[in-house]
């Protein structure tokens, strides 16, 4: 029983057997039931034309002994024993038994038929008979005859038929009954084998694919054969299957990330550290006393603490984007406002390196759907990327154009652009166009990963345009 397929086939077997038994018991019990009220019409019929026989023939003036030849002649006809009695039970005329016995019969007023036809004018009984030691059916009726009848005092008329020929046909019919439910069980049982063989085939089929799976091959897919839970189940696990690849390789891709996050941090933070090691050596070794070094080296290694302390707070700060620890406060704000408030705290980095810091926005204010806070971080480190990468005389444009239903906020510098192969790869983490340049600006290599998360989480994509010598351009948009 371990079997799914021999637990199918034994469900289907216990059932079946069960439906038919029932079903044969009911049957036969109705048949029979039919059949003997059948049997019991036909023998009142009887009964009501050997009434109107009698009538007819005591109209006539027949004699006792040609009604009795007549009576005997239609009891062998129609197999049936035919009892006359007279109002005190006493039987005046029987078919199976000669008249010299007639005198030694039971008195008939108490027969079950007898009483019941006195008083509901017919009645029915099914017992063995004492006169002829038989099984038989009885229906006898309450008649009315003319006081110069053949049989005076004839009351009853009661015919009776052997229940052998009853017995055959019923026995005939449970056997039919029998023979056709082992024909149906033979059919279940193939039905069940049949059926339990597809089920099973298809659901070893999954096993042996999911066995695959656990051990590694995701390559293979399994056939859906059909619109049933089974196929639904085949469909569910190839998509599956694609899920768990696809969940693999980005696993695998995350792995690569991390790797390189980790090397990449290591590197950015070996760097000042180990210049803040060489500067307060160098101190502790004497420089320490000598007005002409300390101050310089002491600047120096605050440079590179304040780079390092830069470096950490962009870790956090992505680190919480991507986590989905930082959350976003959005709200109707006036972008114009922003960008007036971005010009006003970069004028003096801009004119200390002597450029020029525009603005190219309408005079009324636009309002956008965003994060004040946030859109103020990921524009600020776009200004300040134009503003360190640009040589002097170099000039920034932070522009604001309406359409319709949204804003498109650009940031283009006239600096020494980036090239075409640098493009695609500009928003990674820790990734830089010119290595030397970006420390010496004090670059961590995570401002633009930071302003693309921003972007993206107000449900916009930053692009970047650039031509080498002439400037680079960002932009994105904004709904209003």
């Amino acid at each position: 029983m371990r079997s799914i397929r021999t637990r199918i086939a034994v469900t289907f077997i216990a059932i079946s057997v069960l439906v038919i038994a029932l079903l044969g018991v009911l049957l036969s019990y109705e048949i029979e039931r039919y059949f003997f009220d059948r049997l019991l019409s036909g023998l009142r019929t009887e009964t009501n034309v050997i009434h109107s026989l009698l009538q007819d023939w005591t109209v006539r003036g027949e004699s006792r002994d040609n009604v009795e030849k007549d009576l005997t002649v239609m009891s062998l006809a129609a197999r049936m024993r035919i009892t006359l009695i007279d109002s005190s039970g006493v039987v005046v005329y029987d078919s199976s038994v000669p008249d010299s016995l007639l005198g030694g019969l039971e008195n008939h007023s108490q027969r079950p038929e007898v009483v019941e036809a006195r008083q509901k004018g017919t009645g029915s009984n099914v017992r063995t008979s004492k006169s002829i030691n038989q099984d038989l059916v009885y229906v006898a009726q309450k008649v009315a005859v003319p006081s110069a009848a053949v049989f005076r005092n004839l009351q009853f008329v009661r015919v009776s038929v052997e229940l052998t020929e009853v017995n055959r046909v019923m026995y005939e019919i449970r056997f039919k009954i029998v023979v056709g439910s082992i024909v149906i069980l033979l059919v279940v049982l193939m039905a069940s084998r049949i059926v339990s063989r597809r089920l099973t085939s298809s659901l070893t089929e999954i096993a042996e694919m999911v066995k695959e799976i656990k051990a590694g091959n995701l390559d293979q897919k399994l056939p859906v054969r059909s619109n049933d839970e089974i196929g639904r189940l085949a469909e569910l696990i190839n998509e599956m299957t694609d899920k768990l690849k696809a969940d693999i390789e980005q696993l695998k891709k995350l792995e690569r990330v991390r790797s390189e996050f980790l090397g990449n941090v290591s590197h950015e933070l070996r760097t000042p550290i180990f210049s803040l090691k060489g500067f307060l050596e160098t101190l502790l070794e004497g420089a320490l006393d000598d007005a002409a070094v300390n101050r310089r080296f002491v600047e120096k290694a605050y440079h590179h603490a304040n780079r390092l302390d830069i470096l950490l707070t962009d870790l956090i700060e992505i680190s919480r984007i991507e986590s989905g620890e930082m959350k976003m406060s959005f709200r109707y704000v006036d972008a114009v406002s922003i960008l007036k408030n971005l010009i006003a705290d970069f004028s003096d980095a801009a004119a200390k390196r002597k450029q020029n810091l525009l603005i190219d926005a309408p005079d009324h204010d636009v309002l956008v759907l965003g994060d004040k806070d946030r859109l103020r971080q990921a524009l600020g480190n776009l200004v300040d990327n134009a503003i360190k990468y640009s040589p002097e005389g170099a000039t920034t444009t932070v522009r604001l154009m309406e359409s319709e239903r949204s804003v498109t906020i650009s940031i283009a510098d006239s600096g020494p652009g980036i090239e075409s192969v640098h493009l695609p790869r500009i928003f990674e983490r820790f990734y830089r166009v010119d290595k030397t340049r970006s420390r010496d600006v004090g670059g961590t290599g995570l401002g633009l990963a930071i302003v693309k998360h921003i972007i993206e989480a107000h449900s916009s994509k930053i692009s970047v345009t650039s031509e080498v010598g002439k400037g680079t351009t960002f932009a994105f948009d904004l709904n209003k």
